[in-house]
């Protein structure tokens, strides 16, 4: 038996703990002398579900060069016309194709698409359509009418290649933004072809030819002119699958393959979960996916690569897994439920870390005085307000939290300026504020503390108040006046998102000294609860006018990108955490008041070594 030194020309390194697990570490092996066991770092190379689609399809297009982060899917059997962008986590309705069809083929990004050819009302398509991230206009016609092609490229230089009803043939074309024009012929006639990589490299794989059908092994390159057998083969003549990648390195994932012997060719295939992962010269195995499925879209690259809907043969799917090969071990962002509050209520003020909150006043309905503290499982009840009140501003800690203004009324006064100091047992009088007013936002510790925005008897205000931990000094107003959004950070690095009058997708930063306008929001809304930092900041829940919503967004500083949804649509609730990653969202107003916590999680993706073990 060859020994590791004898191949690696190394010996194996004897160590007390891992080395820092890096690119640089990739394929090494060591000693864990502390372990007791052999280990090493490789590629981790896996399937995991992504959103569900909102409906069932099969046959449908797709951007192909998108991403798992932003892709799209139209068209397909039974959603002819439906056209849904995919965020990474949720699927989201767009404006429908304007010729309804299915088998039809796609090229570009998320909001740089194209899709063409295809089978509607018994007839083959030569419909090309154009999107732009939220409509489709028409664009030149194929020369051909046909479907289940293969296709890839950008809106302004795709390829489609051979497709039904050509017997099969071996016509292709090339769009280049405007009009469809006669590229290479394909070397062997089929169709259902995977087609990876722009329209000057491009590669062939697999595909369907003759009748009765048997799926096809060739492999080929396209150089933007011609095309050429090369010496790979793709296993069992996989067919009708999705693909991602490129010309050197791609993976085709599902589809149909042919039976073994003594069936043989022409015999009907079998729906697959094999993913095949191409080198540039050779297909190998990799791992395969969840659920078997043929006649489906994909899109991304080789180490990152997505799937969704599909025939299962039986039936449809409205499934999406995602691949990714990497050293890495990638944990997708989620909401996981919490432990429920002790009393359900809305208009709830909160504070403090995902594993160490408060919670306190609120509306039950009438008004509340409770206070609850969370240890990372549980709540138990804590010392209550002096004044029951709701739309409190809070900030602070569970052992040191401020919670300011408010509405404790009518019959009177409604509005307030109370001020009140929570020590980790019990609420004492603090400095009232300047303005009266409910529904602003908070940010900062007990001693350094600041109020903004709200609402009082005129309607929104833009007022700003720092706190010095005994009294209150008026700052810069926001630039614009709001009430009921969602804030984060610190008195120096403060941060408002969202609110009313009307929905807004606004964001203000404030910098100790001035506010400045941050980047908007994907969806406009109010009512909705925040955690973090200026830089690393989450909104979650609200009010998009309706309905209520469990979208969450995180805030990087300078721009919002959506992320996991909460488990349970919600407004009018509070949020904690430190950061974008790890948050805690509590009480609100779903059908009614709700007592339900969830715990948020931001997505990790760390190096992990794997044990060696002998047999």
């Amino acid at each position: 038996m060859s020994d590791y030194e004898s191949i690696r020309g190394t010996r194996v390194k004897y160590l007390t703990s891992d080395p820092t697990l890096n690119s640089s570490t990739e394929g090494q092996v060591w000693y864990n002398s502390t372990s007791g066991t052999n280990k090493t770092l490789v590629q981790i190379k896996a399937w995991s579900a992504g959103g569900n689609l909102p409906t069932a399809t099969n046959n449908n297009g797709s951007a192909t060069q998108g991403t798992q982060t932003a892709s799209l899917s139209f068209g397909g059997g039974s959603t002819e016309p439906q056209t849904i962008e995919y965020n990474g986590y949720a699927w989201t309705t767009s404006n429908n194709l304007g010729t309804p069809r299915f088998v039809l083929s796609g090229a570009g990004v998320q909001t740089a698409a194209l899709g063409f050819g295809g089978y509607t009302t018994g007839i083959f398509q030569t419909a090309t359509e154009e999107y732009d991230g939220s409509s489709w206009t028409a664009g030149g016609a194929l020369s051909t009418a046909r479907g289940s092609m293969g296709g890839n490229g950008t809106q302004t230089a795709a390829i489609a290649v051979t497709g039904a009803p050509l017997s099969p043939g071996t016509q292709s074309e090339e769009y280049d933004g405007s009009s469809w024009t006669a590229g290479g012929a394909y070397p062997v006639a089929q169709w259902s072809i995977a087609i990876a990589g722009p329209q000057t490299a491009a590669l062939g794989a697999g595909g369907v030819s003759g009748g009765p059908e048997t799926g096809s092994t060739v492999v080929t390159n396209y150089d933007g002119s011609s095309w050429t057998v090369v010496s790979g083969t793709i296993p069992n003549g996989q067919n009708r699958a999705a693909y991602a990648g490129t010309q050197t390195h791609a993976v085709v994932f599902g589809g149909n393959i042919n039976t073994p012997p003594p069936a043989g060719p022409g015999t009907p295939g079998i729906v697959t979960t094999a993913t095949n992962e191409w080198d540039g010269s050779t297909f190998s195995i990799t791992a395969n996916m969840t659920t078997a499925r043929q006649s489906y879209a994909g899109a991304g690259t080789a180490t990152s690569a997505i799937g969704f809907a599909g025939d299962l043969n039986p039936g449809t799917s409205n499934a999406t897994e995602e691949y990714t090969s990497s050293i890495n071990a990638i944990t997708k962002a989620a909401w996981a439920s919490g432990g429920n509050m002790g009393t359900a209520r809305s208009y709830i003020a909160g504070c403090g870390i995902k594993t160490s909150a408060l919670a306190f006043g609120g509306n039950t309905p009438p008004y509340s005085a409770l206070t609850e503290e969370y240890d990372g499982s549980s709540w138990t009840a804590g010392g209550a307000l002096s004044t029951a009140r709701y739309s409190m501003s809070a900030m602070g800690t569970q052992t040191a939290a401020l919670g300011a203004g408010g509405y404790d009324g009518p019959p009177a006064p409604g509005f307030t300026t109370l001020a009140e100091e929570y020590d980790g047992s019990s609420w004492t009088a603090g400095g009232a504020m300047s303005n009266d007013k409910a529904g602003a936002g908070g940010a900062g510790l007990q001693t350094a503390g600041l109020v903004f925005g709200g609402r009082d008897d005129t309607g929104a205000v833009a007022t700003t108040e720092e706190y010095d931990g005994s009294s209150w000094t008026a700052a810069t107003a926001m630039g614009t006046g709001r009430s009921v959004f969602g804030y984060a950070g610190i008195q120096t690095a403060a941060l408002g998102f969202g609110g009313q009058p009307g929905d807004t997708d606004a964001t203000e930063e404030y910098d100790g000294t001035s506010w400045t306008a941050g980047g908007n929001l994907g969806t406009a809304l109010y009512a909705n609860a925040g955690a973090g930092t200026q830089t690393s900041a989450l909104s979650f829940g609200g009010n998009h006018r309706p309905p209520i919503t469990a979208q969450t967004e995180e805030y990087d500083g300078s721009s919002w990108s959506t992320t996991a949804s909460l488990g349970t649509a919600v407004l009018q609730h509070a949020g904690a955490g430190a950061s974008n990653t790890s948050a805690l969202s509590f009480g609100g107003y779903t059908t009614t008041q709700t007592a339900q916590t969830e715990e948020f999680t931001g997505r990790t993706e760390v190096a992990t070594a794997s044990t060696l073990t002998t047999s």
